[in-house]
């Protein structure tokens, strides 16, 4: 089985460097590959790195994270095709446990996403309500959805829906899509990776703002005008209701409950901006926030 990893670099060389340090060591030119595909040079990395055979580098400049990951995807040659970004770093097991999860006949496999120690009411702000859904402690299931930032796929499926994402990567629709054609989505904890940025406030709430403008536009590209007035008045809601499901769910894993007391101030905040964004998005379509999501 041979398993290519396609990392969407576009937050930092410092970043992406942590990012390969703890994944290269994991990997080896007979059975692994390796894309890095940035918006920023790496011409440093590449030579800091450049004994690694199986490791290589694409720039597309100007280019959004779903772009990121499609040109990585179009790139990859593995059985297994898995997504990470550099604003990560995996656990020792991460590669061994996607193998051994892909022995199982799922073809979508995601995983856990961890928050290290020492972070501001900021980043765990970002986290919960980004990543909370994957947080341990969890077992092996059938789920809903999975996060883009630890997912891997069979190829066979990606080959599937490779029509879907020609344009851009967006993991939500796509496993949207490949549910409807009767794949599961399985999460398995084992397969850990570690969130790792600090965040400025200002961006923070602009790149909320423009998420949930163009998830909105997204959702109902075809939509009849009686859903899309549907979405707009259960918008007006979500500022009350997804604050309440956060804390909720971090409550019952009964971990990170005095992070979630000190973010919970950057959650309203936060999540009341990306309702607004939504609100625009079922409204007005998505304006400009395509060329801002990151």
């Amino acid at each position: 089985m041979k398993l290519s990893v396609v990392i969407a670099a576009w937050n930092s060389p410092v970043l992406l460097q942590q990012c390969l340090l703890s994944l290269l060591k994991q990997l080896n030119s007979g059975d692994s590959q390796a894309i890095v595909v940035s918006n920023f040079p790496t011409n440093d990395i590449q030579k800091r790195f450049e004994s690694a055979p199986f490791l290589s580098f694409l720039n597309l400049r100007d280019a959004t994270v779903p772009q990121l990951r499609t040109r990585g995807i179009e790139s990859a040659s593995g059985d297994v095709i898995a997504l990470l970004e550099d604003h990560s770093y995996v656990d020792d097991a991460w590669a061994a446990e996607i193998r051994k999860a892909h022995e199982m006949s799922y073809t979508v496999i995601g995983g856990s996403v961890e928050n290290p120690a020492g972070q501001t009411p900021l980043n765990w702000a970002i986290y919960l309500y980004d990543y909370g859904p994957y947080m341990l402690p969890d077992v092996p299931r059938v789920a809903t959805a999975l996060t883009g930032f630890n997912v891997s796929y069979k190829r066979k499926v990606l080959t599937e829906v490779q029509d879907r994402y020609r344009n851009g990567f967006y993991e939500t629709f796509i496993h949207e899509e490949l549910q409807r054609r009767g794949y599961e989505l399985f999460f398995m904890p084992s397969v850990i990776v570690y969130h790792n940025k600090e965040y400025g406030l200002k961006n923070s709430i602009v790149e909320s703002y423009h998420h949930g403008r163009l998830f909105a536009a997204m959702r109902t590209s075809t939509a009849t005008l009686n859903e899309r007035a549907y979405r707009v008045a259960t918008s007006l809601f979500l500022p009350l209701l997804l604050p309440i499901r956060i804390a909720l769910r971090t409550v019952r894993k009964n971990k990170h409950v005095k992070e979630l007391i000190a973010a919970f101030p950057y959650l309203l905040l936060l999540l009341s901006v990306w309702s607004y964004g939504e609100f625009c998005g079922y409204m007005c379509r998505e304006g400009s926030s395509a060329k801002r999501w990151k």
